[in-house]
């Protein structure tokens, strides 16, 4: 009998590399063979998807997609040069208004510089009404008969707290008691007569 005709039985091992050889080779090939079908694709898309769109019926559908994507491209094109724009002009006119702020800030003593935290309207709008706010305050303080009483109050309690804290103070019980009602009584606050008891009680 011919050695020819011996069959035999592939190991574990065996099998392992034939079946890895196969799949490189298979691999190989199939890659050929697929870059050559892109290949073919590429040539060919063309005239075929013109082909594939009209068996479709969507070529004029497609068309007025076109155009509606083209104009509203050039929509927000147009969009976001106008907001630069407009940035622009508003964030240059906060400056300016910042600018003459500042000066006057400074000539009139105000705490509150402009430092370009503000370019809306609403938030500029608040942040001078609060100013304002504040410096007519201190002007009706000097100006009006409260703003005077306010002041004549803070000089009066002053005059009070050096009494009361006075190192040599000898005042009798009634005599304390009717300073205390006359500096109220100047501060314009009606003072309500206390008893005050002696030391012993009486």
């Amino acid at each position: 009998m011919s050695d020819k005709n011996k069959t035999i039985k592939l190991s574990d091992k065996d099998k392992k590399y034939w079946s890895k050889r196969i799949d490189s080779e298979v691999s190989e090939k199939r890659q050929e063979l697929e870059r050559a079908i892109e290949l073919k694709v590429d040539n060919q898309i063309k005239s075929k998807y013109k082909q594939f769109v009209s068996t479709l019926k969507l070529a004029s559908k497609l068309a007025a997609l076109k155009k509606a994507s083209q104009e509203y491209d050039d929509f927000v094109k147009h969009k976001e040069l106008k907001e630069r724009e407009l940035k622009e002009k508003k964030e240059k006119l906060a400056l300016d208004i910042g600018d003459a702020y500042n000066r006057q800030a400074k000539i009139h003593g105000w705490d509150d510089t402009y430092q370009g935290q503000f370019t809306d309207y609403d938030d500029y709008n608040r942040f001078l009404t609060r100013v304002c706010k504040d410096a007519l305050y201190v002007e009706l303080k000097k100006s009006t008969k409260e703003g005077a009483l306010l002041s004549k109050m803070d000089q009066q309690k002053q005059h009070m707290f050096d009494a009361i804290h006075h190192p040599k103070l000898l005042f009798k019980p009634m005599e304390f008691e009717r300073a205390m009602k006359q500096g109220f009584l100047t501060m314009g606050i009606v003072y309500n007569t206390l008893q005050i008891a002696n030391k012993d009680g009486h």
